[in-house]
């Protein structure tokens, strides 16, 4: 069965593929070419099993050439990330960068409305794109939080997380960016199989290694895959 939640998955993060074209960095690394990967956001990116099992795939796929940095900040919001954008990216000049925050902006104790986050990821763009043009700017959208017995509200302290994902949607859309959407695999397997799910992502947040790989990582490797021809 968790094969039939990869599949809602993949459906829905290949939906905006083709809606540009893109830049050069896969066509840099087929030429031999050295680049930069960076993946920026939350503490979903930073410590997610996903973001390891990415590395291991440019170096599997193009051995030498990638410097792959994880540039993400644990407890962060989008205000963290205009502000450290310069720093953490542009100076960088990677050809491709992830961006997620949505998961985090939505935390109630973060106040940052809806309209904020839009406009922070808006200017964290805006800033990327100008200096760093070359730069492909892939958005994502996380996984689904519960509310854990230990206290842990995750799901209850996020009233409005399908706002600030739905953020991210129509900028990809209006902007012509590849969006990797996790979240209804995620939300599919909580309703289906709970008990995997707990297990998966037994904070209440943040998917363990295991649930990473089987539910985050397929969507990032199909976008991989899909881009590269590999």
């Amino acid at each position: 069965m968790l094969g039939k939640w990869i599949g809602v998955m993949v459906a829905v993060m290949l939906g905006n593929l083709g809606a540009a074209e893109k830049p050069d960095v896969f066509k840099n690394l087929a030429a031999g070419k050295k680049e930069t990967v960076v993946v920026y956001g939350t503490s979903l990116s930073h410590g997610g099993e996903w973001a390891k099992e990415m590395k291991k795939w440019f170096d599997a796929i193009y051995p030498g050439q990638v410097n792959f940095v994880n540039n993400s900040g644990p407890g962060q919001h989008s205000g963290w990330g205009l502000q450290h954008v310069e720093e953490k990216v542009v100076k960088l000049q990677p050809g491709l960068v992830l961006v997620e925050f949505a998961f985090n902006d939505a935390r109630d104790k973060y106040d940052v409305s809806v309209r904020q986050a839009a406009g922070n990821l808006e200017k964290i763009i805006a800033a990327i794109s100008k200096g760093s043009p070359r730069t492909e700017i892939v958005l994502q959208v996380m996984n689904v939080g519960w509310d854990v017995p230990d206290g842990n509200q995750s799901d209850s302290w996020r009233p409005k997380l399908q706002d600030y994902n739905d953020s991210y949607r129509k900028m990809a859309k209006s902007r012509g960016f590849d969006l990797i959407d996790h979240y209804a695999a995620w939300e599919k397997l909580k309703k289906d199989d709970f008990e995997t799910y707990k297990k998966y992502i037994p904070d209440g947040t943040h998917p363990d290694a295991a649930g990473s790989l089987a539910v985050t990582w397929p969507g990032v490797k199909a976008w991989l895959e899909k881009r590269s021809g590999k």
